[in-house]
């Protein structure tokens, strides 16, 4: 049987290589590839320069092209993506057919007697002519084609991008549209990288997949995240107009825009090759190839090879997105809610007195024909109302997870304002004050982690310092008699624990 076959593979090699021959040339597809190769991406390199260096024509049909007047239009500068687009599909379908013609060329040449070896590519297919003609006059075009759409595609995206319009940080204006509040390229991309990824997949070939994922990596790191960052830095950066004030509203909301951006992209990712991979229960490091994958890739460890290829691409966009997505949100806390949350800070603890008894407290309230429960839920209240003002406006349009981590970086820069406030009464505070600082400050807590208790872990410190300050003495002597066993997890140091307990005045 297999030297038949071996007779038959020398008449496929001939009228294999001449339809290839023929489809090369009616196709002109050298012409094809020099283009490609040769195309300049003006775009995304314009967008590596200074802002007062890039050209005017960044923008596709824009006005400052000059509607098609200054050189060729602005169709991909020569390269039609339509005929390219096209040309991949073909190319995707034949390398589909020969990959089922060797599957079961393979499949007949295998020795019947090893049915538990994994199947591998017969000898008389990987030594013809036509293996050789499929290598070069379609895996290899397609290879490089493939890269090429995909870059334009999201140069494409990013020159057409625009920002959810009707977003703003006055909660007296309705917001229009849905949430994930993003920009047009995440969607335009997030669904060309799955029909590259599937359309490669689809050719059933190793030398493609192993070829074209690692190309999507490095465009999607270089070209996608590199984009969102210097739209971060050149266009959205929250800085104020005038020294000491605040950034304008628009640049704020379309930096968080951004944010989200990168977050969306993320999970839209996590979802394309989670959906053809899982990884193993042992080791995470490991990937394993889905049913389609494995029908995909019948030969030896092909599977295992592509699934360990998407994990990368996984690993690699994700570290270099959240790195940036980190950066973003910090850049968030420092220039926008740490600015505003100062004076929120002040105004809360303005006229708050902790020296005071409770007779003192009692005198004084009927001195200033004030009521002493709104003294005394004073502290909590401007707190609630400074801070709701501040965070609601950005929660509605941030995602919820990159809210959480900014609800989480402020909540470590509440912790450690009231850790300082705390020590600024230190030997003055009275009994009653101390009682006093731990409600406002636990109410303070309590309104901080609504929705996201976990938060709560942050104030470990603060909480410890309240619970040590309001001991009574013979549990305070009691714990310092136990030195260490006193089955509590301190989060303060012996002297912490020293100095809080010096916080009221006593007699």
């Amino acid at each position: 049987m297999v030297r038949v076959i071996e007779r038959l593979q020398m008449e496929a090699d001939v009228q294999g290589g001449i339809i290839l021959d023929t489809w090369t040339d009616e196709r002109s597809l050298d012409r094809k590839i020099t283009d490609v190769k040769s195309y300049p991406f003006s775009f995304l390199v314009q967008s590596f320069l200074p802002p007062q260096s890039r050209s005017n024509t960044s923008r596709i049909n824009s006005p400052a092209v000059g509607a098609g007047t200054n050189g060729r239009a602005s169709e991909d500068e020569g390269v039609n993506m339509k005929e390219v687009d096209a040309l991949l599909s073909e190319i995707a379908v034949m390398l589909g057919r020969w990959a089922l013609y060797t599957r079961f060329i393979s499949g007949k040449c295998a020795d019947p007697d090893a049915d538990d070896a994994p199947l591998a590519t017969a000898e008389v297919i990987i030594k013809s002519n036509l293996y050789k003609k499929v290598m070069g006059k379609l895996v290899t075009p397609y290879n490089v084609m493939t890269a090429f759409f995909f870059r334009r595609s999201i140069e494409k995206s990013f020159q057409l991008d625009e920002y959810p319009p009707g977003l703003s940080l006055k909660m007296n204006k309705p917001i229009d549209g849905e949430a994930p509040y993003i920009i047009l390229a995440v969607d335009d991309v997030m669904y060309i990288m799955n029909s590259t990824i599937q359309k490669s997949i689809s050719t059933c070939q190793k030398d493609v997949v192993s070829n074209v994922i690692p190309s999507i990596e490095r465009i999607l790191s270089a070209d996608f995240v590199g984009m969102i960052q210097r739209k971060m830095r050149d266009e959205t950066y929250p800085k104020p107009v005038i020294q000491g004030g605040f950034p304008p509203e628009d640049k704020i909301v379309q930096f968080i825009v951004l944010i989200n951006s990168l977050d969306t992209a993320n999970e839209y990712l996590d979802r394309i090759i989670d959906g053809r991979i899982s990884l193993s229960e042992n080791n995470e490091d490991v990937a394993l190839p889905r049913e389609s994958l494995k029908e995909s890739f019948p030969f030896e460890k092909d599977a295992i090879m592509v699934a360990n290829q998407l994990h990368k691409l996984q690993r690699t966009f994700l570290a270099k997105s959240n790195e940036l997505l980190t950066e973003g949100i910090n850049v968030l806390f420092e220039r926008v809610v740490k600015m505003r949350l100062r004076p929120v800070l002040a105004e809360t603890f303005r006229d708050a007195d902790y020296t005071m008894t409770e007779q003192e407290l009692a005198e004084y309230a009927e001195e200033n024909e004030e009521e002493e429960d709104q003294i005394i839920e004073m502290v909590a209240r401007r707190f609630e109302r400074g801070w709701d003002m501040l965070m609601k406006p950005i929660a509605r349009i941030m995602t919820p997870a990159t809210f959480a981590v900014l609800s989480d970086t402020t909540a470590k820069y509440l912790s450690n304002v009231l850790e300082k406030k705390f020590f600024t009464y230190s030997g003055k505070a009275s009994e009653y004050g101390a009682i006093r600082i731990e409600r406002d400050f636990s109410t303070i807590v309590g309104i901080v982690a609504k929705g996201n208790y976990g938060i709560r872990e942050v104030f470990g410190k603060v909480t410890q310092l309240m619970m040590v300050a309001n001991m009574e003495e013979e549990e305070w002597e009691e714990i310092v008699a136990l030195d260490g066993d006193d089955g509590i997890e301190w989060t303060l140091t012996e002297d912490e624990r020293k100095r809080a307990r010096a916080l009221v005045r006593r007699a």
